[in-house]
């Protein structure tokens, strides 16, 4: 992973976090306070909270327009686009489950409150795990967190460009020998087996396993070298420096393979989450309708 690519993951993670620990937090806070209520009055500041929730899950669904409508072609980068879409899509129902101060129906469980509200809850909430779980999809056959979309010949190029590790282990044969055979291995299964899962999840270990092993391995070897050369105090801490060198290009390079030997599956795992992800966005717009029909309705 790009040194870019790992920072926009770091900084979807701690978000993710943070509104986690947040939504877990106010928890306690919320549901057993007095303060306010979901909406006794218009624009009161549980309906506020709500309305708020609403409108960024209403904002949400500009960035499908974006890709689709010809008109907002030219409308602003469509990556800025994307980040914004999934913004709104952990924001959103942060605020709607504060306007709701948790109290939604659950069968047996809490079987006060409203049926309507309870399903337009249910339904933003998968439309939002959804969506965050479609993501990991996403950055598998995309460059970057908001890039556009790979393809196999690029991942290739890239493995092609980390190529140069057999020479660089040369003085490790069997480290060497072994990243090949991997290689091999998961281009076999790339093309035998086109989306088979178990071996899918086989390269996947794989490479972690690897990554583990051979870079023990790597110290183990240079460790003996430098003892047979008898290292002094500067070389030793010049081997250290070359030993980080070279286990970041093991794990680049078997990272690389793997990449390349899963992207058909992933691209399908993609297709098939996008097509379960669309009918919940309708069912969410259409229970989030009722719900705010219902409550000034009644």
């Amino acid at each position: 992973m790009k040194a870019k690519d790992q920072s926009e993951h770091l900084r979807w993670i701690i978000f993710i976090s943070v509104v986690g620990v947040i939504t877990v937090a106010g928890f306690f806070v919320v549901y057993p306070q007095k303060l306010y209520k979901p909406g006794e009055e218009l624009f009161d500041f549980g309906y506020n909270l709500g309305l708020t929730g609403g409108v960024m899950m209403l904002l949400l669904l500009l960035y499908p327009l974006r890709k689709r409508v010809k008109f907002l072609e030219n409308l602003g980068v469509l990556p800025i686009w994307f980040k914004w879409h999934m913004v709104l899509g952990i924001l959103g129902p942060l605020f709607i489950i504060f306007h709701s101060t948790y109290h939604v129906y659950i069968p047996f469980i809490h079987p006060q409150g409203s049926m309507n509200a309870a399903v337009a809850m249910y339904c933003m909430l998968l439309v939002s795990g959804s969506g965050t779980f479609g993501r990991f999809f996403y950055t598998k056959i995309h460059h970057g967190l908001y890039g556009r979309q790979a393809t196999v010949n690029e991942i290739r190029a890239e493995l092609e460009q980390t190529g140069d590790v057999k020479s660089v282990f040369n003085f490790a044969p069997h480290i060497e020998s072994t990243l090949e055979e991997f290689r091999a291995r998961a281009e076999k299964i790339s093309k035998e087996t086109g989306y088979g899962f178990v071996n899918f999840i086989k390269v996947g270990f794989k490479a972690s396993s690897l990554s583990r092993s051979l870079s023990k391995e790597l110290r183990e070897v240079m460790e003996a070298h430098a003892r047979g050369e008898n290292f002094n105090a500067q070389q030793l801490a010049g081997m250290d420096v070359m030993y980080q060198e070279y286990s970041e290009k093991i794990v680049l390079y078997l990272r690389a393979v793997r990449d390349a030997a899963q992207f058909h599956t992933y691209e399908r795992l993609f297709s098939w989450w996008h097509i379960f992800h669309i009918p919940l966005v309708y069912m969410m717009v259409f229970s989030a309708i009722y719900h705010v029909y219902a409550v000034h309705a009644y």
